[in-house]
């Protein structure tokens, strides 16, 4: 799944942050406050006080409202996603996170664990085809659904995704999922089948048309398709899986039509709180359910899946340190890697990216994300069900030094217990 940044600073004007980002500003001309302004607002970002003089007031002012606590009857269900590890880590035991993380969570009772495909750069450059971890996860656990996040069918033959996903779907006792991505970097497309290049214009439409297949495959059904002559084959695939019908969502993030596409065809979506407000994911949420009960599906068995940032502690501010480094240098790397496409970021210079990123960071800390302690993080849950998603697919491999990953997963477990629908047995997906 692809994100982008789009966040406010949550600092108020006592804290080290605020001071550190006034230091930064103070080396900028009039002229590129000027332009750092203008490229904040682009971004859903709001400027500093130092740049805004009316944003402490209102940094204050939420900063003193109270948190939303866990209300009666809340439920939300809550997975594992894998996305950014280093591709480039030289030695043993690359995977050792993701395996050690993938066992904890089938036995401490989470929905699932989502795993990437990523090509061409370091960041998430462990993970190019999610069907050979997902293999290797399969063996190690029992309760877990296990769900590529995502896998880009454009790339790929449908006869290959339904094949690789069916020993999949074997090797686990029936728990095979994938969300399907369309793609977005055209470097990527060097792997598509035929003229990528070419395909990369009508890539969603393809991902729809491939999704279709896959399920035909899936179901046992014989499908034409094209030999390079132009002729056609009729193909089945093999082995059979398990499961009837295959799992799947749709990756969407920026594109209404997109969620609306998925309720039509009556798939799932995965998304996250990147890029879009968070008034905007619920309009989404609601053109999904529209779209699914439009086609005949039942609303209430969509499903809405979000992605964010994870690390829970014992002490707020004490995480918050913690996250600070890594998920700093995340955001710079993932901006970064927008460069290609002429992205704002890229017209900034780096005393201007480092007000932009520590007014990021604040944001995602305090709004945006998983971050600080199980108390804290109820708050967020409960704008997620009032928007109406049903999952968090919590990231968690974004710079942390793996002891400490595993470490926050206690204190998360903590926070999915509270939502645990009333019954659930021990070691169940809730």
């Amino acid at each position: 799944m692809s994100e982008e940044t789009g966040a406010e600073t949550g600092a108020g004007d006592g804290t080290e942050a605020a001071r550190r980002i006034r230091e930064r500003l103070s080396s900028l001309s009039p002229e590129q406050r000027a332009v750092l302004e203008r490229n904040l607002r682009e971004r859903n970002v709001k400027a500093p006080a130092a740049v805004d003089p009316g944003a402490g007031e209102r940094t204050a002012a939420r900063s003193t409202a109270p948190r939303r606590r866990k209300r009666p009857g809340s439920t939300m269900d809550f997975s594992l996603f894998f996305f950014s590890g280093d591709g480039t880590t030289q030695g043993p035991g690359k995977y050792q996170l993701l395996l050690d993380s993938a066992r904890h969570a089938d036995t401490n009772g989470f929905d699932g664990i989502w795993v990437p495909e990523r090509h061409f750069v370091d960041f998430g450059g462990l993970y190019p085809n999610p069907s050979l971890l997902a293999s290797a996860i399969a063996v190690l656990t029992e309760n877990i659904q296990i769900r590529a996040g995502s896998c880009v069918l454009p790339l790929h033959h449908p006869v290959r995704v339904a094949e690789e996903w069916a020993v999949v779907d074997n090797l686990s006792g029936g728990r095979a999922a994938i969300s399907a991505a369309s793609g977005w970097h055209p470097d990527d497309f060097l792997l598509a089948p035929g003229d990528g290049q070419a395909r990369y214009p009508r890539r969603k439409d393809e991902m729809f048309a491939s999704i279709d297949t896959v399920q035909r495959l899936w179901a046992g059904e014989s499908v034409d398709l094209p030999r390079a002559d132009g002729t056609s084959q009729t193909v089945r695939t093999l082995p059979r899986p398990l499961q009837p019908k295959l799992p799947v969502w749709v990756s969407a993030q920026g594109s209404v039509e997109t969620f609306v596409r998925a309720g039509e065809i009556g798939a799932y979506v995965l998304t996250g709180l990147v890029a879009q407000r968070p008034a905007d994911l619920r309009d989404k949420t609601a053109a999904y359910r529209e779209a699914l009960a439009g086609a005949g599906h039942d609303p209430a068995q969509g499903r809405v899946t979000a992605m964010v940032h994870t690390y829970l502690g014992s002490d707020e501010n004490e995480a918050r340190e913690t996250v600070r480094g890594p998920l700093t240098a995340y955001l710079k790397t993932f901006l970064e890697q927008q460069d290609s496409f002429g992205s704002e970021f890229s017209k900034l210079n780096d005393a201007e990216r480092d007000v932009m990123l520590d007014a990021t960071f604040e944001r995602y800390f305090d709004q945006l994300a998983l971050l600080g302690t199980v108390d804290k993080c109820e708050s967020l849950i409960e704008d997620l069900v009032d928007i109406g998603v049903d999952e968090v697919a919590c990231l968690v491999d974004f710079g942390l030094d793996p002891g400490q990953v595993l470490k926050g997963l206690d204190h998360l477990t903590e926070l999915k217990d509270r939502y645990r629908p009333r019954g659930a047995g021990e070691g169940e997906p809730s």
